[in-house]
């Protein structure tokens, strides 16, 4: 029988595992987040195993598919602390995490197939983009938050806080270093130039990404930082002062850049040139983010 062994990096280890050549996968998934909070019953599937419902506190695998009806939410907390929030009616598959936490090192990539959804990113996008492939683009995020609808045939991600968002399809890249600004793209057509959204547009997608019938309460953060992994977020509020990654923002041609530093939130809304306060993460319900877990100094 053949053998090759396979490197898996997982908390503070490296963990060597010996692959059968052609074993189930289901025998070598892995722990990589938590399901932190839920509205409804929302359900996973891990690779080659049978439908869950993912309660509070119910572990998530690389490869798993989660699935949201039409009143279900669910908030997952990834080993590097980074949180992705799922609207109702959405679909989303797990499709890679790697993770040393010595180096704090590694790579985490999704597949949005349809719903809202938001991420924070936590310690792996301080140093390496998260993927997200959508059907008509490719989105990365790099040590902020960023709010994304997908459609069959319609991308649109916003960026809400932190370095740098970009947005690839039809191999045209569009990035957005200013918070506020959002990009969309068409199935078969290349980004269009980063925008502010029309006034109050985000809200009809807030509102899919929180609690049904749900209000301000603070449940969500409970769980997370239950789970020992909040710590590690890269998360902050509308008014941290300082970067998040330090550096003066990138510029470019057709770029959404900042005026040379680090990027942040606050200031006047939409119409006022700023980040619109309303909307900021810290005062969302906590399904849908609730107040941002906090870097450790």
């Amino acid at each position: 029988m053949q053998m090759k062994c396979g490197a898996l990096l997982v908390g503070a280890t490296i963990v060597a595992l010996p692959l059968v050549a052609g074993a189930p996968r289901a025998a070598i998934a892995q722990r990589i987040g938590i399901t932190s909070a839920v509205t409804g019953d929302p359900t996973g599937r891990p690779p080659d195993e049978i439908e869950r419902i993912l309660h509070v506190g119910i572990d998530v695998t690389a490869g798993e598919v989660v699935t949201t009806g039409a009143t279900d939410r669910a908030h997952l907390l990834f080993l590097d602390g980074t949180a992705l929030t799922i609207s109702n009616q959405a679909q989303v598959t797990l499709d890679r995490f790697v993770y040393d936490s010595d180096q704090t090192l590694g790579d985490l990539a999704i597949t949005a197939t349809k719903g809202v959804f938001r991420l924070v990113g936590g310690r792996i996008s301080k140093k390496t983009p998260v993927v997200v492939v959508t059907p008509s683009a490719t989105l990365t995020i790099r040590g902020g938050i960023a709010m994304f609808s997908v459609e069959p045939t319609k991308t649109t991600a916003t960026f809400m806080f932190g370095y740098e968002m970009t947005m690839t399809s039809q191999g045209r890249t569009q990035s957005v270093t200013v918070p506020g600004f959002q990009v969309s793209t068409l199935l078969g057509r290349a980004p269009g130039a980063a925008m502010r959204p029309a006034p109050g547009s985000l809200a009809v997608n807030m509102s899919r990404l929180e609690a049904v019938g749900g209000g301000p309460g603070g449940g969500a953060d409970r769980a997370v930082t239950a789970t020992g992994f909040a710590d590690a977020n890269s998360g902050k509020g509308p008014n941290a002062a300082g970067p998040v990654q330090g550096g003066p923002a990138p510029r470019g041609p057709g770029v959404a850049n900042g005026p040379g530093g680090p990027p942040r939130m606050g200031g006047p809304g939409f119409g006022g040139g700023g980040f619109d306060p309303g909307l900021a993460p810290a005062q969302l319900n906590p399904l849908a983010g609730g107040t941002a877990p906090r870097t450790v100094p």
